[in-house]
């Protein structure tokens, strides 16, 4: 009951509140009229927050950050999107176009309609009148803590971009895209103005508020990617970021990995640092649906074969690899390759059961509808909530919470910018090793050289944030995004990934160029 009272707590807070000053249609949403509003809203401490309270809920309206989590691992060597959502299959076959629909437009309208209710939110708390200092800091530092958010995933994906921090006129709804290098200054000023003044309190204490040391750790994820130029890391910049993660105080690994991804344990974990929050039938999304009968992303052989033996030991190689019978495995015989498949789960790191099931049977006990074909032989497991009795869940029961950040990646963060800076000391074994301790597996040996230790961590950060929304990142900070070509599924025939290395970076939206009138700028080599 504890549990349900402050979701439900958690859910009212972030419901998805419009506020009468935001229009969401077309690209930046720049400045909707605010007159009318100016005389009916604003005027108590409430309605500041429920214009907060939207900010929040907007999270939860968007796949990005709430139902399809995931959906960027489909772009690398992780996983495939058997139905295409956002445009996922085209994109993973080279075909990135400024023109296409689904993700590479979404991201960036949705991103710039919340930035819109973000700077009006942050407008009207600077001229607030009746707020007390007390209150118009915490609603500056959280403002400024999302509208740094936001332009962390734009500069991320699209590198420049208009950088936008006030309400624009009517008359001025395009601006011309920044510089990378200002749009990344922006995202670090507000991120630090967010650092000075969010209260330092553990999240879970928080009333699922962003707290001091979450706002850390996602300016440590950007000052990380940020380091790498295609691939080789600056040193000097990642001293700054050690310093950083290392001041992260008050969390600590869940004691079992598994839990992280119930929606009965995510509000007690001491790791979660920052998650969507979720009730049905309130606020729900369809994820147990879209992971298994809808097959949004279906894990590649060549994740599951990433796993190590329980223990320790690469798989790929081992004995127990080599007497797979490839041929049953994925041959026409479903019954059969069901009953070898499973013996790739045997003996595992028990993270592969956690992240992934096969045969389209997460659940073998409970009825499920099965799709069409099962493409890879795989399906996601994690974040998928384990039925008592009847169907899978569909989208009106999934309420699972969607981690956007958890001490997890902190100790990852810590282990690869050690590494990077001093080679493998102490420090990266401690960190690397907590991970792998969680998971059953052996601590690393010890004496590796700086670049086997570098492949030890990419190796825990893959298995370990698996379908998580992470791996697209990583491989474009190690530079390793085109290494998806040579990629072959044994049993999906037909997946052949393109890349191209202008893809680093994705088109900004044809229809917002055109509508610009020449203002808006595309990034190069889109056409």
């Amino acid at each position: 009951m504890y549990i349900i009272m402050r979701k439900i707590l958690y859910i009212i807070l972030f419901g998805a509140i419009t506020f009468s000053t935001v229009s969401c249609s077309d690209f930046m949403n720049l400045n909707p009229t605010t007159q009318p509003s100016e005389t009916t809203f604003w005027k108590t401490e409430n309605d500041f927050n429920m214009a907060l309270a939207s900010i929040y809920g907007q999270l939860r309206s968007s796949d990005y950050y709430n139902a399809l989590y995931a959906l960027t691992d489909n772009l690398t060597d992780n996983s495939y999107d058997k139905n295409g959502h956002g445009n996922a299959q085209s994109m993973c076959r080279g075909e990135i176009d400024p023109s296409m629909g689904g993700y590479i437009p979404d991201l960036f309208s949705f991103a710039y309609a919340s930035l819109t209710r973000i700077n009006i939110f942050i407008k009207q708390v600077e001229e607030s009148t009746f707020l007390s200092n007390e209150l118009k800091q915490r609603f500056l530092s959280e403002g400024k803590f999302f509208r740094a958010y936001h332009y962390m995933w734009l500069y991320l994906y699209y590198g420049s971009v208009p950088v936008v921090t006030s309400p624009l006129s009517m008359d001025k709804q395009y601006v011309p895209k920044q510089e990378a290098t200002e749009v990344y200054k922006q995202i670090m000023q507000d991120y630090d103005a967010a650092i000075a003044n969010l209260p330092d309190v553990n999240y879970a204490q928080s009333g699922g508020h962003i707290t001091k040391e979450t706002a850390k750790a996602f300016k440590a994820k950007l000052l990380l990617q940020h380091a790498y130029t295609k691939g080789i890391p600056n040193k000097e910049e990642l001293k700054s970021v050690l310093g950083l993660l290392e001041s992260i105080k008050g969390y600590s690994l869940d004691t079992e990995y598994s839990n992280l991804f119930l929606s009965t344990t995510q509000e007690s974990s001491k790791e979660i640092m920052f998650s969507i929050k979720n009730l049905a039938p309130t606020s729900c999304t369809g994820l147990d649906m879209y992971y298994t009968n809808w097959l949004h992303a279906c894990p590649l052989r060549n994740l599951v074969d990433e796993f190590e033996l329980k223990g320790e030991g690469d798989w790929k190689g081992s004995v127990q690899a080599q007497a797979i019978n490839e041929a049953v495995l994925n041959g026409l015989d479903a019954d059969a390759a069901e009953k070898e498949r499973a013996k790739l789960f045997e003996n595992r790191d028990k993270r592969l059961k956690a992240t992934i099931f096969h045969s389209m049977k997460p659940f073998p006990n409970i009825r499920y509808i099965a799709g069409e074909t099962d493409f890879t032989g795989f399906g996601v497991y994690k974040y998928l909530q384990v039925p008592t009795t009847g169907d899978l869940r569909d989208g009106s029961v999934s309420d699972q919470d969607m981690i956007q950040m958890r001490y997890g990646y902190v100790l990852l963060m810590i282990a690869e910018v050690e590494n990077e800076i001093n080679g493998p000391t102490s420090k990266v074994y401690n960190a690397i090793n907590q991970i792998r301790l969680r998971a059953g597996q052996k601590e690393l040996p010890l004496n590796l050289t700086q670049e086997q230790m570098r492949n030890k961590i990419r190796h825990e950060w893959r298995v370990e944030t698996a379908m998580e929304g992470l791996h697209y990142l990583e491989m474009k900070r190690w530079h390793t995004l085109g290494e998806i070509i040579n990629i072959k599924d044994p049993k999906f025939v037909d997946y052949k990934p393109q890349f191209k290395e202008y893809f680093y970076l994705w088109p900004l939206p044809q229809a917002e160029i055109d509508k610009s009138g020449g203002i808006l700028v595309q990034n190069p080599d889109y056409k």
